[in-house]
């Protein structure tokens, strides 16, 4: 007859491999963070932050400039070798900044050598500087030449424009507002 001594031992044995694989497992768990917390009562000394800064206060002491706007009509006076002329500007200005106009043109009292004669123009308005050239004629005398134009303006809306022809044996040329 068997003793029943090693079946015991036997299932003592199973039980404990089974409760040690139990608490190795519960081990993993609550070590892994998968485990619910461990909440303690006892108090711990806590550091206060300091409040956070105040955000900057806005310097409004320079207000932002308004975008210039040069749309509308222009008339003034310029220098060529054809000597002194009149100038009409008439210049649309987009939100974008680009310009287009026509350029009208006819002698001074007293000039007996200019022509008339007008084109379109395109262009520019970038920051303070203003860029137009020709673009196409409208009304061409003889064999006159388109000219560009450029310009520093005065402020954001401006009275008054003055700048350079930019064409051989040209000057300035002055406009205000009309």
């Amino acid at each position: 007859m068997r003793s029943s001594q090693p079946e015991t031992a036997r299932r003592h044995g199973r039980a404990r491999i089974t409760a040690a694989s139990a608490a190795i497992a519960a081990m993993g768990l609550f070590g892994s963070g998968c485990a619910i917390p461990n909440f303690t009562t006892e108090s711990r000394p806590t550091r206060e932050l300091p409040p956070p800064p105040d955000p900057p206060t806005p310097d409004l002491s320079t207000p932002e400039l308004p975008q210039s706007t040069l749309t509308g009509s222009w008339r003034g006076t310029y220098r060529c070798p054809q000597g002194l002329m009149q100038l009409n500007l008439t210049l649309v200005q987009r939100s974008s900044g680009a310009v287009s106009g026509i350029f009208r043109f006819a002698p001074a009292p007293g000039n007996s050598d200019g022509l008339s004669g007008s084109f379109t123009l395109r262009g520019h308005v970038t920051g303070s500087s203003l860029a137009l050239r020709g673009d196409s004629w409208l009304s061409r005398p003889g064999a006159y030449e388109m000219v560009s134009l450029s310009a520093r303006l005065p402020s954001a809306d401006p009275d008054r424009i003055q700048g350079i022809i930019q064409s051989p044996g040209c000057g300035t040329f002055t406009v205000r507002r009309r």
